[in-house]
């Protein structure tokens, strides 16, 4: 793959991330956040692969590109919290908490703005450009892809709890998005030879997703707890939080056995 094929890939991506981010201010519209995230993920999994490769520069995530990338993730896990919160009926019933929740949405969302108004996006991408190999060799793709499978081999040895599911979760990730790269923007399938299970992980990146939006609920619920919650208001976030977090050793236990069980075979 040539230097020119790379760039496209690169210039894609981190436009369709300006174009995202150029749309928030004002709605905050969850799609909108969900693209730029996604996009962002495969900017950086095609770095990772890139890095690999011979001749390559100082290929990495502009640090601005970055801060922009996690304030929106702040929004977007708080607009997740707050509609599970709808959801489940509980937010009528502790005002003063949701008054307050929703205080903590809004400053992400200024952050959040702050940080698209200071992204230079010419800037930034001019600087990964030019650190761009001059070519995409196929044994590096086998190399990206025997590295990603070894760590998760060596997670699954002694996995045992929600961090290294989190862990196993963005390895994967890595593998389909250069996979879906290979596919969707160069139309061609995967230079490393056929995988065998893609399916599977895919389905298993879900099922990590939602377990992983379960904890940051959790750890959110948490932060609901305040002075300007009366008794009432403590007990209803205390009972939620006992529902929540029976649901999620739940779904960790079952996690865990499933990992264990993942076909990572890969025809080289």
């Amino acid at each position: 793959m040539k230097r020119e094929a790379l760039e496209e890939v690169v210039n894609r991506h981190i436009g369709k991330i300006e174009k995202c981010s150029r749309q928030l201010p004002g709605s905050f519209d969850q799609e909108d956040i969900h693209d730029l995230r996604v996009n962002y993920k495969k900017v950086r999994a095609f770095l990772r692969l890139l890095q690999l490769e011979k001749g390559a520069g100082d290929l990495d995530i502009p640090a601005k590109l970055k801060s922009l990338y996690h304030h929106c993730g702040h929004v977007r896990d708080w607009q997740l919290f707050l509609d599970e919160l709808h959801t489940v009926a509980v937010a009528a019933k502790i005002p003063a908490c949701m008054h307050r929740l929703n205080q903590q949405l809004f400053t992400y969302k200024e952050q959040a703005v702050y940080a698209i108004e200071i992204t230079h996006f010419k800037k930034l991408l001019h600087g990964i450009v030019k650190g761009l190999p001059r070519q995409l060799h196929d044994n590096t793709f086998n190399k990206f892809m025997q590295q990603k499978i070894a760590a998760i081999h060596i997670l699954l040895l002694a996995a045992d709890n929600e961090k290294d599911l989190h862990s196993i979760r963005k390895l994967i990730k890595d593998i389909i998005y250069i996979m879906r790269i290979c596919e969707s923007d160069w139309g061609i399938p995967f230079p490393g030879g056929e995988w065998k299970s893609e399916k599977e992980l895919s389905d298993m990146v879900s099922e990590l997703g939602d377990f992983n939006d379960r904890c940051l609920a959790i750890s959110l619920l948490q932060s609901g707890y305040s002075d300007d919650c009366d008794n009432d208001e403590k007990d209803q976030l205390q009972e939620l939080q006992s529902i929540w977090v029976q649901q999620k050793e739940k779904q960790q236990r079952q996690l865990l056995q499933l990992v264990q069980e993942l076909h990572m075979e890969h025809a080289y």
